[in-house]
């Protein structure tokens, strides 16, 4: 079964991203030299990969391609608690619609983060820190579970994932009063408590799965400019996937997937 195994980076230093992710968030460092540093929850699911470019600093805009990423949690209060303990400064938690339970922050190099529960609003998971594999608030619960894209040109976006990549719809997600409308995507073949895609039940499941999913925020007004991040500048740099075949033989063949490749979306 084909999964995300990482997602792309580049940036112009590493200043800050070792204590922001390995010593704040808890990720492993999988690889770390003088051009590239790799973080991973779980290194056989899927990885952050930095790379250093000959870049300007990164600044996000409200209609770029690229959004965010989204880590999943059990218990989203605890891990706020704890960055706030940390020093972070974070907005409390809220429920958003009947889609999740979440905040934001920023990493040192200006990307967003996501951090949804994987329950919504009261239906946290009980946490024992003593009893955690390394006893981290955030590393022992959290899953790297989303990359979002925004899109305006939803045929071409559905075509290129869905017949081009072969991934699976999993779930349709409306917000009609915001103008969008999220629509996620992976290559795993369970099936939905629901098979009705716009179903709310399927919604605290898809969040609970332990691989990373593909959201596209499909911004329904087509005079939205969607536009990608210049590549002079920091930014996201595309994903790879690995599938468990090579040539019909057991194997493992890892693919990127590059803004290039993504140019017709």
């Amino acid at each position: 079964m084909a999964h995300i195994t990482g997602i792309y980076f580049r940036v112009p230093d590493f200043s800050g991203i070792c204590e922001f992710y390995a010593d704040l968030l808890g990720m492993t460092i999988v690889r770390k030299d003088a051009d590239c540093i790799v973080f991973s929850f779980d290194p056989s699911k899927n990885n952050l990969v930095f790379q250093k470019a000959d870049v300007s600093d990164y600044y996000a805009g409200p209609h770029d391609f690229y959004w965010k990423i989204g880590i999943t949690l059990k218990n989203l209060d605890e891990a706020v608690s704890y960055l706030r303990g940390r020093g972070l400064t974070l907005n409390d938690p809220y429920q958003f619609r009947d889609i999740g339970y979440m905040t934001k922050l920023t990493d040192p190099k200006g990307f967003h983060i996501e951090l949804l529960q994987q329950g919504f609003e009261g239906n946290e998971q009980a946490l024992d820190l003593g009893s955690l594999a390394s006893s981290h608030a955030i590393a022992d619960q959290a899953i790297l579970a989303h990359i979002t894209l925004r899109v305006t040109t939803l045929v071409a976006a559905r075509e290129y994932f869905e017949k081009k990549l072969g991934m699976r719809l999993m779930s349709i997600q409306p917000v009609n009063d915001r103008g969008f409308c999220l629509y996620f995507y992976s290559w795993n073949n369970e099936a939905l408590p629901d098979p009705d895609l716009k179903a709310v039940a399927n919604r605290e499941w898809l969040w609970r799965r332990p691989y990373s999913l593909i959201e596209l925020q499909h911004w329904e007004n087509s005079a939205v400019q969607i536009s990608q991040t210049p590549m002079d500048q920091a930014g996201f740099n595309g994903f790879s996937f690995g599938d468990e075949t090579l040539n019909g033989k057991a194997g493992s063949v890892e693919h990127k997937v590059t803004l290039t490749d993504m140019s017709i979306i």
